[in-house]
């Protein structure tokens, strides 16, 4: 991340950072345009297929079904797609993380109207805490930095970006003018840690070059060469992790319907055509917001995956969630973060 502390309205930011909101009026500026595997199976689910969860273990019930289904809701309700209304985002405070707790404080950029929001060190470290709360330590291993961040009220709520010195390391940024609500507040962490399990350096190998030069066309184009996997716009999946077999399933029809719309320059025909995507294959996806990209597809289903009861297999949205019941490690770690939101959830 660069060090200028004169103002942080950074171009490229988005293009190496996972922005994501569920607040009304919100939708990203454009990510790098991931590209099909050159070789996929033909077969869904592909072989060999992850190792099922055994069927006899029951399926954890947590304690506190009402709050869950008040999150799902907070995160769903009212959203409206408006591309074209992205915000200067301000960088305020980056934090150091040392011991699990804030460290090193970095200011950024101070304007005047967000003066209270930048001096407010016990609000970023209630931010903090909560989501290490919420997360076991085992599994966050990879987050080094915390920013604050705001482009106003509403628009983007959370983020996740690699950092610039280390591509193995992770940086979460919350806006603090959007964090007062705590439903929203949980479910957004819960989204952002689904980008951290899929995207991190054991599932993804991201590529250097391409983060610091996003905009080289011929070093993309010489990387998705060398993929024979899901491409994700700066760095090839590896062949079994969580996001390659995701897309492969899910998203290898609908693709190159998706990337056509994906490559609209118009920033208005773009979000009136992912419109249309959507409601045509609505019972795919589980929002809307899921049908933005493979990669928000899969950290919005992460998170109804840890929210919701196991659903039926009636469908493609539903299986979505059951995906992750495949793989007995997300068994557990839902589990250990459903306690976590019951006992830790800001009363």
């Amino acid at each position: 991340m660069t060090t200028d502390k004169n103002i942080f309205i950074i171009p490229f930011i988005l293009m190496t950072t996972l922005a994501c909101a569920y607040v009304q009026n919100m939708f990203l500026p454009a990510v790098p345009t991931p590209t099909l595997p050159t070789a996929t199976p033909t077969s869904l689910p592909p072989s060999p297929s992850p190792t099922l969860a055994p069927t006899a273990t029951p399926v954890f019930e947590a304690a506190c079904p009402n709050l869950l289904a008040e999150v799902l809701k907070a995160a769903t309700k009212n959203f409206v797609r408006t591309r074209g209304n992205e915000k200067p985002i301000h960088f305020l405070v980056l934090y150091t993380i040392k011991n699990n707790k804030l460290a090193q404080r970095q200011d950024l950029f101070v304007p005047e109207q967000l003066r209270s929001e930048w001096d407010a060190r016990a609000e970023h470290e209630s931010i903090w805490n909560y989501f290490k709360a919420l997360i076991p330590e085992k599994d966050r291993t990879m987050v080094s930095e915390f920013s604050i961040m705001s482009d106003g009220h509403e628009n983007i709520l959370a983020a996740v970006g690699p950092t610039e010195d280390d591509l193995s390391k992770w940086g979460l940024k919350v806006d603090i003018l959007d964090s007062d609500d705590p439903y929203l507040l949980t479910f957004t962490l819960l989204h952002e840690f689904g980008h951290l399990q899929t995207l991190n350096a054991n599932q993804v190998q991201l590529n250097p070059f391409l983060f610091h030069n996003p905009d080289d066309q011929s070093a993309r184009d010489r990387a998705i060469a060398a993929c024979s996997q899901y491409f994700t716009g700066l760095g090839c999946s590896q062949p079994a992790s969580y996001l390659n077999e995701f897309f492969t399933r899910y998203w290898k029809d609908l693709y190159y319907e998706w990337q056509d719309i994906d490559h609209e320059e118009d920033k208005g025909a773009r979000a009136a055509r992912l419109s249309d995507f959507y409601k045509i294959y609505h019972d795919q996806f589980l929002t809307e917001y899921a049908a933005t990209s493979p990669t928000e597809d899969i950290a919005e289903s992460w998170a109804f995956f840890v929210l919701s009861p196991r659903p039926e297999l009636n469908s493609i949205a539903n299986e979505k969630i059951l995906f992750f019941y495949e793989y007995p490690e997300l068994v557990l770690l839902r589990q250990e973060i459903l306690e976590r939101v019951c006992v830790e959830f800001p009363q």
